[in-house]
């Protein structure tokens, strides 16, 4: 059987050849009706399946054409469509002349049957010949195709228009939609912003963070390092990660034994695993806890301090340890030399104060034992007596002066000075006191090296030195004395916690002695502190240095290995040029007698006695008060008689300052002279008297006490 086929929908077209193809019938295909009445035209099929609704002719037009044509007017005519499926439609389409109206869609197996039941009822019909009941030359057609398309276009019309209004809706809905997607990717993308921005300043704060950071997994194995770690070890951050901790900083327990980080006995008690280990099963935070790493460092091992923090963390959907540490090793050494220092401090205090009472008592020795050699004649039994006694007061008088030296509260006469002449002049007295068997030797520097300093105290330090490593030295050796000039930056001070940046005149003191331990190194600058047999040195000696360099502004420090010798570096800040010398001034004639009064205030009653005794025996009068408030009454009940005050300044109830300040308010134009066991210049660093104050210091001798209150009662006007 051959059948034509007019559908325009391409897979509607596929599906019915399929079909009657599968039933062995020769398929004759068309797209629209004009090509369909074409073809039948030409082949004459046995069966025309139509749809109705296609584009150029349709098939109610197709039909009409086939049934106008009398060659074509007799192929039976089947409508197969989804569009005109109404009753008017069918009717129309029976009443064209069609021998069936079938609906799609439809199956395969029931088209074929009711294509054959359709076939065989049009076989049985075609005997009898049947009229259309419309005639062609009426308009009835035109009404009954107007009416059916009309009602079809009204309906699609109404399908479109609802069509039309969900499309809207659903464009509506789509717009808002698409709003809210807009909002939600715009907040989403500012959210991404705003976490990698974060992640950004993280990343930022975690790389730059002052102190080493790391970030450890279960195992303790590093997962990220920032550039503090790297400086530390000296890897790189890809030699770090995936490294056990201990590994990655460069432990010496960690790297040189097989059970190393975790495993060895050394791991048992590491502050580090032990903090990261409990922070990671209990979740404990660890804060600024103690804790060292012994590292190799050119060959020597040494233990780095530091201050470990752990805190819990997920990263990743993992637990993981954030561990800080912070290098304090520089720090526990500046706080030694803090502590250091405080000592010392406190050790020149009471060695200042000890000085101070023990002059009191030599200015008594000293007062009466010149006295009684003023009363003798020369040939006088007890006369050398008198003077051993003497001699041994002004030895103990050279002890005070160190321990003055040593808590810097003894006159230090400081003058422009060229470091490397005053070296230079005292370099035979050292090689004398250094010994034949000894090779003493001077390397100075170019030029000169200008200081501010007190020439004899610098000779002194050396010639304590030198004396010191000739005691180490008993088998000969080497003894250098080297000047550098050197600058002395924020690095240096941060480093040794001393100093401030600039240029320094730098003394290297070196000899090839037996050289000291690290515990007799770092007490040999104590006062009375000594390695020395018994009577065989006062443990003064290196005290008296310290105090000295210090009372220069200076900074001595002492490196030294037993059996390998000691070097002492001695810094003293430079100056621009060296001045030319002072010129000194003759000696004042020796004091005469007097018949003033003088107010005496003294709370040593031996050196009260002594200072009576002396002003009166050359025709002085002394009104006696025993501390600074006796003082001031004294004065209110004499005050018409006294011309001049001698008040010592270190007193009970009122200082002998306090008392003066008092009676000036009363008598602004009185004259005064104070005592003291400390020198003037630490008396005016300390404020406790004005600048053009004249001061006498103990233990001063009867002559200069009497030339003093002569000098002052001479004066025309008020030296205070």
């Amino acid at each position: 059987m051959n059948v034509l086929i007019v559908e325009d929908n391409v897979n509607a077209l596929k599906l019915l050849r399929y079909t009657f193809e599968h039933y062995d019938c020769t398929v004759i295909e068309a797209q629209d009706g004009q090509e369909g009445l074409d073809l039948a035209a030409r082949h004459h099929p046995d069966v025309i399946i139509s749809d109705a609704l296609m584009p150029r002719m349709d098939g109610f037009q197709l039909l009409r054409a086939l049934k106008a044509n009398p060659e074509l007017k007799s192929i039976p005519f089947i409508f197969y469509s989804s569009t005109y499926t109404g009753d008017k439609e069918a009717e129309l389409a029976l009443s064209l002349g069609a021998e069936a109206f079938v609906a799609k869609p439809a199956e395969p197996e029931v088209l074929w049957e009711k294509t054959c039941a359709i076939m065989k009822a049009w076989d049985e019909r075609r005997r009898t010949p049947a009229h259309p009941s419309i005639d062609e030359s009426d308009e009835q057609y035109l009404r009954e195709y107007s009416r059916v398309v009309a009602a079809k276009l009204e309906e699609k019309v109404l399908e479109l228009e609802e069509a039309l209004a969900l499309r809207t809706q659903a464009e509506e809905q789509l717009r808002g939609l698409n709003a809210e997607l807009t909002r939600e990717i715009a907040e989403r993308k500012r959210v991404e912003a705003t976490l990698k921005e974060q992640e950004q300043e993280l990343a930022t704060i975690f790389e730059n963070a002052p102190f080493v950071m790391l970030l450890l997994d279960g195992e303790r194995k590093v997962r990220r390092v920032n550039g503090l770690a790297c400086s530390l070890t000296g890897l790189s951050v890809g030699d770090m990660i995936d490294r056990r901790t201990g590994d990655a900083l460069r432990c010496l327990h960690a790297l040189d034994t097989n059970g190393g980080c975790g495993f060895g006995p050394n791991c048992q008690t590491c502050a580090i695993r032990l903090a990261a280990v409990d922070t990671f099963e209990s979740g404990k935070s660890h804060q600024q806890e103690e804790a060292g790493i012994t590292v190799s460092v050119d060959g020597k091992e040494q233990t780095t301090l530091f201050l470990l923090s752990t805190i819990r963390v997920t990263v990743g959907n993992q637990p993981m340890v954030l561990l800080s540490l912070q290098d304090i090793t520089e720090h526990r050494k500046l706080e030694e030399q803090l502590r250091q220092a405080q000592k010392m401090e406190s050790i020149g205090t009471l060695a200042g104060g000890i000085a101070h009472d023990f002059n009191n008592i030599l200015t008594v020795i000293k007062g009466y034992g010149q006295m009684s050699l003023l009363c003798m004649p020369p040939d006088a039994p007890l006369r050398a007596n008198i003077e051993q006694m003497l001699s041994a007061a002004e030895r103990a008088s050279h002890l005070t002066r160190d321990l003055l030296l040593f808590s810097r509260k003894q006159i230090c006469d400081k003058k422009s000075a060229d470091l490397n002449e005053i070296i230079k002049n005292v370099e035979k007295f050292l090689v004398r006191v250094i010994g034949e068997d000894i090779a003493c030797t001077t390397l100075l520097a170019d030029g000169t090296m200008p200081v501010f300093a007190d020439a004899h105290q610098i000779e002194q330090v050396l010639v304590n030195l030198a004396t010191n490593a000739r005691d180490a030295m008993p088998k000969g050796g080497a003894f250098v004395v080297a000047t550098e000039r050197i600058m002395l930056d924020d690095a240096f001070v941060a480093l040794h916690g001393y100093g401030s940046p600039g240029m320094y005149a730098m003394i290297a003191v070196t000899d090839t002695g037996s050289g000291m331990a690290e515990e007799t190194r770092q007490h040999i600058f104590d006062p009375f502190f000594t390695t020395k047999e018994v009577g065989k040195g006062t443990g003064l000696g290196m005290a008296v240095v310290y105090g000295i360099i210090k009372q220069h502004d200076g900074y001595i420090n002492v490196y030294s290995e037993p059996g390998q010798g000691t070097t002492f570096r001695i810094y003293l800040p430079t100056i621009s040029t060296v001045a030319d010398a002072e010129v000194l001034k003759p000696e004042a004639e020796r004091p005469v007698r007097g018949t003033e009064t003088i107010l005496f205030a003294e709370d040593d009653e031996a050196v009260r006695r002594l200072t009576v005794s002396i002003l009166q025996d050359f025709g002085y009068k002394v009104i006696v008060a025993v501390d600074g408030e006796d003082a001031v009454r004294t004065f209110m009940k004499n005050r018409d008689r006294i011309k001049l005050l001698l008040f010592d300044l270190v007193m009970p109830k009122k200082t002998g300052k306090e008392a003066y300040d008092e009676i000036r308010a009363i008598q602004p134009d009185i004259k005064v002279i104070f005592s003291s066991g400390y020198a003037p210049e630490i008396i005016q660093q300390k404020e406790m008297v004005d600048s053009n104050v004249s001061i006498t210091c103990k233990p001063f001798s009867p002559t200069d006490l009497l030339k003093k209150v002569r000098s002052v009662l001479d004066e025309g006007a008020c030296v205070a």
